[in-house]
């Protein structure tokens, strides 16, 4: 699998002078020109070189349930894209209500609906983040949500995700150009291959093909591959909820906001569901009452009998919102083969002392 070229003269142009410039930012940092702010505990850093769709908050969700299961006393910084509150650091306890977290951003609001169970702080300075966190408790590890190029704060590992589907970021409208040149994947110190089986990509030839590029590109980064699946669709006004195999007998119009939405719709085709008019907005969008009645005009006209959306869309949607047809957000999980060997080595990367094992199985 080769490495990705923009194509045009003009996209060549612009993704040369955009990387060369992130280039030059990270020699900086590296070789101390900027200098870098430390925390006291450890830092694990979640990140991509695309912009969008490799699944960073569902697998920052996962892992952090899976430290704390474990008896590691873990945290969650993020920078709350897209958040409307304005003080400086936002921080929540572990257990707080996503109700409370209605104008940090959708990330942090999937966060705490999904019981994450570790303070999470909210800052541009993801550094003022951890150092308030550290003030209340008594940390080992921060997860650094998006945080392959925020280099301001000092890390202990960088763990990058690509996306089996889409490895070099290819998308419509702008950006089309990767965030960082494949090369920056020297820095990674391992690599988790997601969306393993999704779109076609379950063949085992493409998938060795971009095991064998990422292993020139960076041969001392363990790789990791995970998964996803769907799980169950909820009702958003009930919470009834129906498994995948029962939504096969309804046609939904399907609507997003996500980095890449051909994955969602293709997860659903796999499943069987009769899709029967789709939408799509920019990822992270925010729904206003004029988007609803478009995607429900659109459902009428295309016969729909519901509407699927996902559960980060959920969150983006005004409230009060009223459809003579129920909506469904669907639920998914991440799964990795290899979840032992992945928490081993962060275990003795991290110098951290897993007191529960169980968590490991």
């Amino acid at each position: 699998m080769s490495l990705p070229s923009p194509g045009s003269t003009i996209g060549q142009t612009t993704a040369s002078l955009y990387t060369s410039g992130s280039a030059v930012r990270t020699w900086l940092y590296r070789r101390g020109f900027i200098p870098q702010k430390r925390l006291r505990a450890k830092v694990l850093s979640i990140g991509n070189i695309a912009w969008g769709g490799t699944g960073k908050t569902p697998f920052t969700i996962w892992l952090a349930k899976r430290l704390s299961a474990a008896g590691v006393r873990a945290s969650i910084l993020t920078r709350g894209y897209g958040r409307a509150s304005t003080e400086p650091v936002r921080f929540f306890f572990p257990g707080a209500s996503a109700m409370d977290a209605k104008t940090d951003g959708d990330e942090v609001q999937l966060y705490l609906r999904h019981g994450v169970n570790v303070p999470v702080g909210i800052a541009a300075s993801r550094y003022q983040a951890g150092r308030t966190i550290e003030d209340r408790f008594r940390i080992e590890v921060h997860l650094l949500d998006d945080g392959f190029q925020h280099l301001a704060l000092a890390r202990d590992l960088d763990i990058v995700l690509i996306d089996a589907a889409n490895p070099w970021g290819s998308r419509e409208g702008f950006p089309r150009l990767l965030r960082e040149s494949p090369r920056a994947l020297r820095r990674a110190h391992a690599i988790l291959i997601t969306n393993i089986g999704t779109g076609g990509t379950d063949d085992s030839d493409r998938l060795h093909a971009l095991q064998g590029t990422l292993q020139k590109i960076n041969p001392g980064a363990p790789q990791f591959t995970a998964s996803t699946r769907l799980v169950d669709f909820v009702d958003r006004k009930d919470q009834h909820r129906r498994l995948p195999e029962q939504m096969k007998e309804y046609h939904p119009a399907v609507f997003c906001g996500l980095g890449s939405p051909g994955k969602f719709f293709s997860m659903l085709s796999a499943c069987g569901i009769p899709c029967v008019a789709t939408e799509t907005f920019p990822d992270h969008h925010r729904y206003s009452a004029d988007d609803m009645k478009r995607i429900e005009k659109l459902a009428e006209q295309a016969g729909a009998d519901c509407l699927v959306t996902t559960e980060k869309d959920l969150v983006n949607l005004p409230e009060p919102t009223e459809f003579e047809m129920p909506i469904y957000w669907a639920g998914i999980e991440l799964d990795l083969p290899e979840e032992s060997r992945l928490l081993h080595w962060m275990g003795e990367k991290l110098e951290l002392a897993y007191t529960k094992t169980d968590a490991k199985k």
